[in-house]
């Protein structure tokens, strides 16, 4: 049994064996070792979320049912007194909440909206505002471009089928956009990023209308639970919890490396300008540090959180800029998709693994049991 308890922040193992088939109640009785540990760490997952009650009150429990609990908790092969320190520190870190903004920004035509997640009841939707950046030949009425329109109006809007869903949060706005479908998400995305720069909310999710098929519900729930407790920002573990880890986050659970469009583009991207130019447009000429052309890793299909300050590391202008001046399309979308992490995060590319970043809250780290992983796919 592996648990995250260890030295150096590497995980250590503990000694403990179980039946090929195995319960909770056959856990407490064979070893109750782990099921302490077990719920020490599903607590530490759920306190930045304000949901550590449930493993607590079993952790409590399980004292009063096994005789040397105390002694348990002093033993030496297995860190429990250690998990209830970092319970206790954590606990008295994040007791004072502080206050955060929330928006969620997707471009949109005329998506359903109508997958089962959006409506499970531990999404927290209530404090987010939902800011759609619809096409004009989806939009009905002959809007023109540029048009915004708020709650009742903008919930009345949409196809039914969606409205459902908008309903759940603080606030919806949707904004007509005269641009191209083949434009995909990334004018969208600057065009907010440009003309929401003055008003950003501290933190803004950019997703697709179909964020479910690249984003764990659960990792998003625990996020948004966080946010709204006004945890988010001192929830991070290690040394580098202070480092502004939570200004940038990639959200998708599918993650690639050596990613081959950068030298062998799709057949239809062949004479339109190749990643290296849009790297250059965008990023300039310095080079991705101590790594090989094309030798790094990212989480696809442009997925993810960003804070104010981050943004404002850069000037409105250039926000504007990379709306206006690169023709978006099919092909350029794409390779946004291996740049999103470098725009925010000084031209580096290479976007570490949340469960190999000691920094991030154990929620973050453990929240991805259905990540894919491929080499030189796309």
């Amino acid at each position: 049994m592996i648990f995250p308890f260890g030295g150096g922040g590497r995980p250590h193992w503990y000694p403990c064996r179980f039946q090929d088939l195995w319960s909770v109640d056959f856990v407490r009785e064979a070893c109750p070792e782990a099921a302490y540990m077990a719920l020490l760490i599903r607590a530490e997952e759920r306190l930045p979320a304000r949901g550590a009650d449930r493993p607590l009150l079993e952790f409590a429990a399980l004292g009063g049912d096994f005789a040397g609990a105390a002694s348990r908790l002093r033993s030496a092969a297995w860190p429990l007194a250690q998990g209830v320190g970092r319970l206790q520190r954590m606990a008295e870190t994040l007791e004072v909440p502080e206050e955060y903004s929330t928006e969620f920004v997707m471009p949109y035509c005329d998506e359903p909206l109508d997958e089962e997640h959006w409506f499970h009841p531990q999404l927290p939707l209530r404090h987010v505002g939902l800011v759609l950046y619809r096409l004009l030949v989806c939009c009905p009425g002959g809007r023109a471009g540029g048009t915004v329109l708020h709650g009742d109006a903008a919930l009345a809007s949409l196809p039914p089928r969606a409205q459902r869903a908008a309903a759940r949060f603080r606030s919806v706005e949707v904004v007509a956009v005269d641009a191209s479908p083949q434009a995909w998400e990334v004018a969208r995305y600057f065009l907010h990023l440009a003309g929401r720069y003055d008003r950003l909310a501290d933190f803004t999710f950019f997703l697709h209308p179909d964020v479910f098929e690249h984003v764990n519900v659960r990792m998003l729930k625990s996020l948004l639970g966080s946010l709204r407790a006004g945890t988010l920002g001192r929830s991070g573990l290690g040394a580098d919890s202070g480092s502004g880890w939570f200004q940038y986050l990639s959200l998708s659970h599918h993650y690639v490396t050596r990613p081959a469009r950068m030298a062998n583009p799709a057949q239809e991207c062949g004479g339109l300008p190749g990643f290296h130019d849009l790297q250059r447009r965008l990023l300039g000429d310095a080079p991705e540090p101590g790594a090989e052309p094309g030798d790094f890793g990212f989480y696809c299909c442009s997925q993810f959180m960003v804070h104010r300050d981050r943004v404002l590391l850069r000037p409105r202008e250039w926000y504007q800029r990379a709306s206006e001046a690169v023709l978006w399309e099919h092909c350029t979308t794409s390779y946004m998709e291996l740049l999103w992490h470098g725009i925010f995060n000084a031209g580096v590319l290479h976007d570490r693994k949340r469960q190999e970043r000691p920094e991030l809250p154990l929620f973050l780290r453990v929240d991805n049991f259905v990540e894919d992983n491929a080499a030189g796919a796309v």
